[in-house]
């Protein structure tokens, strides 16, 4: 199975975009527009979503898709910036679908302006079993795009609440035992525009049985619109023992919004027991580049009881800063801290830059000048 659909550590991530147009976000009765081969219409039932869902299981012959439209928190785009598509082939078995993907390996984040950011209407699509009814492989669809079908066919549910669609679809993550399926199945969950999504990453962080799908919930809480996330965060890495997830919650608050993660960022860089959890704060607080990790950065390097590790950790994450406030403070290391081993990581990251004052620098230390 090569069903790509969440995204999972590293590579993971969500694309926002521009405006749906508006056939997109309200698709009419009957066949939609945006799936091409054996498409059955449901959306005119009255019945509820999970009905309408067993009415799909009772006809299909095989394994099927099912779908339908929900209101999303973000904007969910596939495609490359520049323009240009991707095409990939989702498949299992003889059940295939073409999308197209940024990149050809995964989601992204995207910052974006604040136009970018605002809800618009998504898609999700389930593949599944046609004897048992079973969830096989989850994902977000983008309505401006148009999905290509083989031979299995699609079951289109129609529009959906936010709040119902959440509902149906959290009873097939929570009873679903497929550990790979449940991480995927997160990101499905955290792109409702419901407020709702926050208690339940919440929940899942704190309380599931099976610790990937931990690791993801807390990722999916660094990207939520939702205020009460931050405060999430710090409880989870507060109550947690367990040194990989209070990493990916330092990951998670390096990608939420408020000053304020970036203050507690500061804080657990400066002061967390575990020094593996230092060195990631160190490591994201680079990546943050704002004026507060910056000072945090210099403070650490010259810092008369750090250890040397994390100093030069420091330097390693100074150096991944916009060229402009990486260099001059990289040469001022480089030229006059106490510490040979920390001045010798940045001069080494200063012969990453193209910087003509770190040549200069080379020259002055290799002619003694």
């Amino acid at each position: 199975m090569v069903l790509r659909t969440a995204a999972l550590l590293g590579a993971a991530v969500l694309l926002v975009a521009s405006a749906a147009p508006a056939a997109a976000q309200s698709p009419a009765a009957g066949r939609p527009s945006f799936f091409k081969g054996q498409v059955h219409d449901l959306s005119g039932s009255a019945t509820s979503l999970e009905k309408r869902f067993e009415s799909a299981v009772k006809a299909a012959d095989g394994a099927f898709f099912a779908a339908a439209a929900f209101p999303a928190s973000s904007r969910i785009r596939y495609g490359r910036r520049d323009g240009s598509d991707d095409f990939y082939t989702i498949s299992a078995g003889a059940s295939r679908i073409k999308i197209r993907e940024k990149r050809g390996n995964g989601y992204s984040i995207s910052d974006g302006d604040e136009d970018e950011r605002k809800p618009g209407p998504a898609l999700w699509l389930l593949l599944c079993d046609g004897k048992t009814g079973r969830m096989i492989d989850p994902a977000v669809l983008d309505p401006e795009r148009t999905y290509e079908f083989d031979s299995t066919p699609v079951f289109w549910l129609g529009n959906a609440g936010a709040a119902e669609s959440l509902a149906f679809l959290e009873t097939i993550f929570l009873d679903h035992p497929d550990i790979d399926v449940r991480e995927k199945m997160l990101f499905v969950l955290s792109r409702h525009d419901d407020p709702r999504v926050f208690e339940l990453l919440r929940r899942t962080a704190r309380e599931d049985r099976a610790g990937d799908v931990r690791h993801q919930a807390v990722f999916w809480l660094g990207t939520i619109p939702d205020g009460r996330a931050f405060t999430g965060l710090k409880e989870i890495f507060r109550e947690s023992r367990e040194a990989g997830l209070r990493e990916q919650v330092v990951f998670a608050l390096s990608l939420r919004k408020e000053k304020e993660a970036v203050v507690e960022m500061i804080r657990i860089a400066r002061e967390d027991g575990d020094d593996s959890v230092r060195e990631k704060a160190v490591f994201w607080l680079g990546q943050k580049a704002s004026a507060e990790s910056v000072k945090a950065l210099k403070d650490i390097v010259s810092s008369s009881t750090e250890e040397d590790k994390i100093k030069e950790q420091a330097v390693f994450a100074i150096s991944q800063l916009p060229k402009d406030k990486s260099v001059p403070l990289l040469l001022d290391i480089a030229r006059t801290h106490k510490n040979p081993s920390v001045r010798k990581k940045a001069i080494f990251w200063l012969g990453q830059t193209d910087d003509p004052a770190a040549l200069k620098l080379f020259e002055e230390i290799l002619l003694k000048k």
